[in-house]
């Protein structure tokens, strides 16, 4: 049975508004595990780097109400890493756990978020819960606590008045839906296209959203806190044929990003559960970063300033029915699922758990009363893990297997309950 558990709500403003000052900062710090560490998804030690990873936090403040964001460069953001962050970061800066979003790249070449105790769903337990295990991954994960409470303390305390500016570019030429359908309106999962510009068997293309969203964050005198790239791929370029520690795609952009933008960049991983790059190797990692940055540069010179307005959030916790697979390997019957929206004016972020099927995104976008709505997937808890809307499971595929451990309409749900609060978040600021 689908049910909310829980629902909260930053405080209504007061009718006479005031003008609005937003501040901003933004912090990093590398948070490379011991190469000695057992790799995620290979029994086997990490052995080697090709590139670090990161923690980055940034908050942004109106004034009145503050929204720290943590972004990782792991595999996922887990209820249980997100709850022990939330509870000592706002120990730490006051902020309210509610007000705080924790939120992974879904980089395959690093750590898995750490799971505690929660019940895991059965295809995790040969990998995840080995890795886990591994002496060397606890102390790891009490560090990656203690840095994610300082980088929020240092961006809180370096906050500095700031503008909103968005742009947006197409990138779908370095973007491939894995699950392409069959004429009978099944789907062939397609990992890696041997062309992914050109499908043999009669097989359609799936359907994907090739915008990159590009919003600065810039002070007065033009030098930028922070620029926050949104767009959906899985970090899966390194992922396979390199066993070591890298960052992947996410990582070279933000590189790339650091070098000629200035600031803290961050890569807002969209609803991308069918979505992977093009192509994968490093080489393709180096042609990705390259047209991400060249296309968001090209964003950044066309951006449109955004209004200054207060932030609200807002959040609801649902409980959603597992799948009869996973009833029957778990045990688990129902699963929880956060959905949490930030607004500002005309922008919205919507954050989304598991691993969400770029169709979510767009349904969300679509039906949004806020003209800039970005959907993020891989954000506070794993969920229902692979998730799409209803009639996906009778479609098929690898994301619709054992790994998508929902039921078939727990995606109506969460899309429903990301546009309704959405729409009690307008409905709150047309009443400022």
């Amino acid at each position: 049975m689908l049910g909310a558990f829980a629902v909260s709500a930053s405080p209504a403003f007061a009718a006479v508004a005031a003008p609005v000052q937003l501040s901003a900062g933004a912090a990093s710090a590398d948070i490379t595990p011991d190469t000695r560490m057992r790799n995620t998804f290979y029994p086997q030690p990490w052995g080697s780097v090709r590139d670090p990873i990161f923690a980055r936090a940034f908050v942004l403040s109106d004034g009145t109400t503050r929204v720290a964001f943590i972004g990782w460069d792991l595999v996922d953001a887990r209820e249980y890493a997100v709850a022990r962050v939330r509870q000592a970061v706002t120990a730490e800066t006051g902020i309210p756990g509610d007000h705080i979003i924790v939120h992974a790249t879904h980089n395959h070449s690093g750590p898995k978020s750490e799971m505690g105790n929660e019940p895991l769903a059965a295809f995790e337990r040969k990998a995840a819960l080995p890795a886990q295990q591994d002496p060397l991954y606890r102390p790891w994960a009490d560090k990656l606590v203690e840095t994610c409470v300082a980088l929020v303390r240092d961006a809180d305390r370096q906050r500095q008045p700031i503008t909103l500016s968005l742009g947006r570019a197409f990138v779908g030429e370095v973007l491939f839906n894995r699950r392409p359908e069959r004429p009978d309106g099944t789907v062939q999962t397609m990992m890696v296209p041997a062309d992914p510009y050109a499908l043999p068997d009669g097989l359609r293309f799936g359907k994907l959203d090739p915008t990159l969203t590009v919003l600065a964050l810039r002070k007065g005198n033009g030098d930028t806190v922070a620029t926050l790239l949104h767009v959906a791929a899985h970090a899966v370029s390194i992922y396979g044929g390199y066993k070591g520690i890298s960052a992947d795609w996410p990582g070279a952009v933000v590189s790339r990003f650091k070098q000629t933008s200035g600031g803290e960049p961050f890569v807002l991983q969209g609803c991308a559960g069918d979505i992977v790059p093009w192509r994968r190797g490093p080489e393709a990692v180096e042609q990705m970063a390259k047209l991400i940055g060249e296309r968001g540069d090209a964003a950044l010179k066309v951006a449109v300033k955004l209004d200054a307005a207060p932030l609200r959030t807002a959040r609801a916790i649902l409980g959603l029915p597992a799948s009869p697979q996973e009833q029957a390997a778990s045990g688990r019957i129902t699963l929880q699922a956060e959905i949490q929206v930030v607004t500002c004016g005309s922008l919205a972020l919507v954050t989304l758990p598991g691993e969400p099927l770029n169709e979510l995104g767009t349904y969300i976008q679509e039906r949004s009363p806020f003209p800039h709505t970005l959907v993020l997937g891989y954000a506070n808890g794993r969920g229902a893990t692979y998730v799409g809307l209803p009639g996906r499971k009778w479609k098929g595929g690898y994301e619709m297997s054992h790994v998508g451990t929902g039921a078939d309409e727990v995606g109506q749900s969460m899309v429903d309950t990301a546009v309704r609060l959405l729409k009690e978040q307008a409905a709150a600021g047309a009443r400022r």
